[in-house]
């Protein structure tokens, strides 16, 4: 057998061992894989049993491959979410899913607020961006209200931690309002359809519960939470100094918002039903052949999870089917980074260690992950850079990666390194107004000083007669979170085995170099998060 014959057989396996895997975890059989559920927890023993048959080393939780993550899942009560507005005598009670949308919470079994209100503009305090829509205005025991989205002149990836609801409810509360109402303005509507929203009723929140029997993250201080839809909103200003229809030019133009009192007050109200439950992130190790260098890990990130089924309102609209596959939404990063792990595991081990982690709840807010990041089962300073695995495009033969992070850190210069190897270019993130890098796994371990990236096929195909950009854009569209994301899309599995091979390339080249990866002199992230 010559040596190209034995490459090509060796291609061609990766692509049915690909195949193969997003064929099993994308199948009716698992419903969507919701965190908590039976679908989920045999995936989760795939994972374990592929691990286990490629000799990696147990290390999740005492001796076995799994973390037990704690949570807790809320459902809002049919028919108990409330928003009214009182202003000079007249009430309006605004409608639920067509008006605002209003999650479970997580924190209270019940929920009832009524406050005056005030207008803050984007909600963002950020001293290190020099701007904040706190400084004159006193919000103490009020409702804020606020627009979803960042000013037009912050820079993408910082703006985004900035703007995220985490942030801004931090802000609100230091401020110390008690509830918050965001406004989804046409510009947040090119992110996100308002149409979306009906898809989520019905379905649990989730957030991960600590030692004190309490779910991180939960605020007790913010009574009262809702999205209210920009068509709705208008009542919120009436005889403000500034109406709505000038407030949504100047998003649109880029011009300063501004922050006043608002007239009347508000009144929120839900009811929640709280299950806590456990659903395991899946872990293991590939040990380094370095004494010096084993205690380090390069690690490797994808979510096992997806959005389970449609619920019954949603299916009764005429869904033919109700199951949620996520063949790509993340049926495929498990896949590559299963075959990743194998490549490592068949070769020379590197001198660093690698670690592997399938970690649930990323669809309920990169909430496995943050699990992980935080009570992770080897010391977080020890592990030196993830490369994170979601939701990779892989519908074409690609001509280019994108590295989300990559210019935080000199793992963009490895990541180029190993894109090129391949005869691939590394592209710069072509859509920062969508902010994603702050939206999937590899975030959390940002959060605790790790530099990161996450990895996905570029815009650029290999035949130029490819036009990619109506693919992606159906893709989002069309099937994005939809029962129709399954294994009757068009899956390019010679492509996905060429992406197996660069994201192993990378964790190798981060694996034998001597020097830890680190972030850029001055970097934001760096600066914010680095111990």
């Amino acid at each position: 057998i010559s040596p190209a014959q034995a490459a090509d057989d060796s291609d061609l396996q990766l692509q049915n061992r690909l195949k193969a895997h997003i064929t099993f975890l994308a199948d009716d059989l698992l419903l969507g894989r919701q965190p908590g559920s039976d679908g989920y927890d045999i995936a989760a023993n795939y994972v374990a049993s592929q691990f286990q048959q490629m000799g990696l080393v147990p290390a999740g939780s005492d001796g076995t491959y799994f973390q037990r993550v704690p949570l807790r899942q809320a459902f809002l009560e049919p028919g108990s979410a409330e928003l009214i507005v009182r202003q000079g005598g007249i009430t309006t009670a605004l409608v639920f899913v067509e008006q605002f949308y209003m999650g479970p919470s997580l924190g209270s079994l019940s929920s009832e607020l009524n406050a005056d209100m005030v207008f803050v503009g984007y909600g963002i305090d950020a001293p290190e961006l020099d701007h904040s829509d706190y400084t004159d205005i006193n919000v103490e025991g009020k409702v804020v209200v606020l627009l979803a989205g960042q000013p037009d002149d912050f820079p993408s990836e910082e703006g985004a931690h900035f703007a995220s609801t985490t942030e801004k409810t931090r802000a609100a509360v230091r401020g110390g309002a008690v509830g918050i109402l965001m406004i989804h303005t046409p510009r947040a509507k090119k992110r996100f359809e308002w149409d979306r929203l009906k898809g989520m009723v019905g379905a649990p929140s989730m957030g991960w519960i600590n030692t004190n029997g309490e779910v991180h993250g939960v605020f007790e201080q913010i009574r009262g939470g809702a999205l209210i839809d920009h068509t709705a909103a208008d009542v919120l200003f009436e005889n403000a100094s500034v109406d709505l229809a000038t407030i949504l030019e100047r998003d649109e133009g880029g011009e300063a918002l501004g922050a006043f009192d608002l007239e009347g007050e508000v009144s929120m109200r839900q009811r929640s039903t709280h299950q806590d439950i456990f659903s395991p992130n899946v872990v293991a190790m590939l040990p380094g052949s370095d004494p010096l260098l084993a205690g380090e890990y390069v690690a490797y990130t994808a979510h096992l999870d997806h959005i389970g089924e449609l619920h019954t309102e949603a299916y009764e609209e005429g869904h033919g089917d109700r199951i949620n596959n996520g063949a790509l939404d993340n049926a495929s990063g498990i896949s590559v980074m299963l075959e990743t792990a194998r490549l490592f595991a068949e070769g020379e081990p590197p001198r660093r260690s690698v670690m592997f982690v399938a970690v649930t709840a990323e669809e309920k807010g990169l909430v496995g992950s943050e699990y992980f990041a935080m009570n992770p089962t080897v010391s977080i300073q020890s592990i030196v850079s993830v490369v994170n695995l979601d939701m990779p495009l892989l519908l074409y033969d690609f001509a280019d990666v994108i590295a989300f992070g990559a210019e935080h850190s000199s793992m963009g210069d490895t990541v180029r390194n190993a894109a090129e190897s391949y005869a691939i270019e590394l592209s710069p993130d072509p859509f920062p107004e969508q902010n994603i890098f702050v939206r999937s796994d590899h975030y959390r371990f940002v959060q605790q000083g790790v530099p990161s990236v996450f990895l996905v096929t570029g815009m650029k195909s290999v035949d130029g007669s490819v036009n990619t950009q109506p693919i992606y854009e159906s893709f989002l569209k069309e099937h994005y979170h939809k029962p129709t994301d399954d294994l009757m899309l068009p899956i390019h599995y010679p492509a996905a085995a060429k992406f197996t091979r660069i994201n192993a390339k990378i964790g190798e080249l981060i694996a034998n170099d001597p020097t830890r990866p680190a972030w850029h002199e001055g970097d934001f992230f760096g600066n914010t998060f680095a111990k």
